[in-house]
């Protein structure tokens, strides 16, 4: 099928593809796919379509786990110019086949797994859609056996090239369209080559352990194959499994949220795991700067934080290795300097007027990989300093308003987490008769003697905060709720709570 010459993304895949085609593209558990595997996938998809009498369908939707089957789908609907529809395994039974139905891909792809839950074939025989199945064989797609006559319903074709579906952090996951050359842009400004001729493969490799479902997975996928970068796919991250492919790999960067992290600094793993690692990017949330000056202490490599969106297709902000070690100790907490092509400001809440270096206000961020064409505005409080270093304050949206005093969790969060005994912690907002909102705060403790109670901790805080600041109620959890992409759940920790029990004296 022709590909719009306008779109070098799909382009630039296929090119990688085509450049040594024994070479290993991608390993997952104890096996190894060679370039040509991807490249399968491609002329798979468009043979089954052409077979299908939909040769012109561009509407993919695809059930993505972290598996080579999935995978090469997402790799082959994007070299190929077409949508991904993303639909996410992490649903069940029934909001899958809602979210099929509704959506209305024209060709549905998922493996073995996802075709035999309860409502899925339904919802795609409802919408007439090409039934596909991935796996792990020489053929990356095949034709699903259908009791329907595949008819998809014809769709105006445009640029999108991701349907997205943001983290559901603190709601039910939207729906973001990336654009082919929001993603080019976004992938142009960290520095992956997509314009450029020139396809040189890399040797080291590159973990990809975040849901697919989420932009830190995909965005990765995409980039390393634009890279030319081999890919280590994880289904999940564990810490063990995680750290045997780091032994097994050597990759010289890797990529971790804070909750994984977090777990890495709390294990027992060997302080010489990261021998050759150059450094570890965080994102997708805060990351407190004691965590990552620990991390450094104990492993010898430097934290590097981001910042971006899903909506953003990816980072906006970050840091770099030279920024690093120019600006790492006098810039603490931190997420670095916008990329090339981004501009940062942070305006007033309540007159949208820009604000001067230092001052907290609602961050605004504009370019290329952005939405719209002029300043988009970020649900984020944040500061932009002299040197135009960005810090992160909190979420707009996340703020409790308790009798006119509005309390950003990460103040109770962050002084929860300096407790020794305490792992991780999050505040968030219960409704309150006479108040309207009251924090309450579920903690996670580490393993050890050091085992505080639900007082002793709000003791800790009455030490540190201001009186209004303090939860009515602190609930010990074994595990914060969590999203695909490791973020505490806001709605998940609220349900931990009785609402009724929250009014103020």
């Amino acid at each position: 099928m022709p590909l719009p010459a306008d779109r070098p993304l799909p382009l630039r895949l296929r090119r990688v593809l085509d450049t040594a085609p024994e070479a290993t593209a991608l390993t997952f558990e104890d096996r190894a796919f060679p370039w040509a595997y991807l490249r399968r996938g491609v002329d798979d998809l468009d043979r089954l379509l052409a077979a299908a009498g939909a040769p012109d369908a561009h509407r993919i939707g695809i059930v993505l786990r972290n598996r080579p089957g999935p995978l090469a789908a997402l790799v082959a609907t994007v070299a190929t110019g077409r949508e991904v529809v993303v639909l996410s395994p992490f649903h069940g039974d029934v909001a899958l086949a809602e979210d099929i139905a509704a959506l209305a891909p024209q060709v549905v792809v998922a493996d073995v797994e996802d075709w035999d839950r309860d409502g899925v074939a339904d919802a795609v025989a409802r919408i007439a859609a090409v039934p596909v199945e991935a796996g792990e064989g020489q053929r990356p797609l095949t034709p699903r056996q259908a009791d329907w006559t595949p008819a998809p319903v014809p769709a105006e074709r445009g640029d999108v090239a991701v349907l997205m579906q943001t983290s559901g952090t603190t709601g039910r996951p939207k729906r973001v369209e990336l654009t082919y050359a929001k993603l080019t842009a976004a992938f142009e400004a960290s520095g992956t080559p997509v314009s450029s001729a020139e396809v040189r493969l890399r040797a080291h490799p590159s973990i990809v352990w975040t849901s697919l479902v989420h932009i830190g997975g995909l965005y990765f996928v995409l980039a390393n194959v634009a890279a030319g970068l081999r890919t280590a796919l994880l289904e999940r991250f564990d810490v063990h499994q995680w750290a045997d492919l780091v032994r097994r790999t050597r990759p010289r960067r890797i990529r971790l949220a804070p909750a994984a992290l977090r777990m890495v600094l709390q294990s027992d793993l060997p302080d010489d795991l990261f021998d050759g690692v150059e450094s570890v990017s965080s994102g997708t949330a805060p990351l407190p700067p004691e965590d990552a000056e620990r991390f450094t202490e104990r492993f010898g490599v430097p934290v590097l934080s981001v910042y971006g969106a899903t909506e953003f297709a990816g980072a906006i902000v970050g840091w770099d290795l030279p920024l690093h070690r120019a600006w790492g100790k006098t810039k603490r907490g931190s997420v670095g300097r916008p990329f090339r092509g981004v501009t940062v400001r942070v305006i007033d809440r309540a007159t949208g007027e820009p604000l001067p270096a230092d001052a907290v206000g609602i961050l605004e961020a504009s370019g290329a990989q952005l939405p719209g064409d002029s300043w988009v505005r970020t649900t984020d409080l944040a500061s932009v300093d002299e040197d135009g270093f960005l810090y992160i304050h909190g979420r707009v949206d996340d703020a409790i308003n308790r009798g006119g005093f509005t309390i950003v969790p990460t103040v109770i969060e962050d002084a929860l987490r300096a407790h020794p005994a305490v792992r991780d912690a999050s505040a968030v907002g219960m409704p309150d008769e006479r108040l309207g909102e009251v924090p309450v705060v579920a903690v996670t403790m580490r393993h050890g003697e050091l085992r505080p109670d639900a007082e002793q901790l709000r003791t800790w805080l009455a030490q540190r905060l201001a009186r209004y600041h303090l939860p009515t109620e602190i609930k010990i959890v074994d595990e914060l709720p969590r999203t695909p992409s490791m973020k505490v759940s806001r709605p998940d920790v609220q349900a931990l709570f009785e609402p009724a029990r929250h009014t103020s004296a």
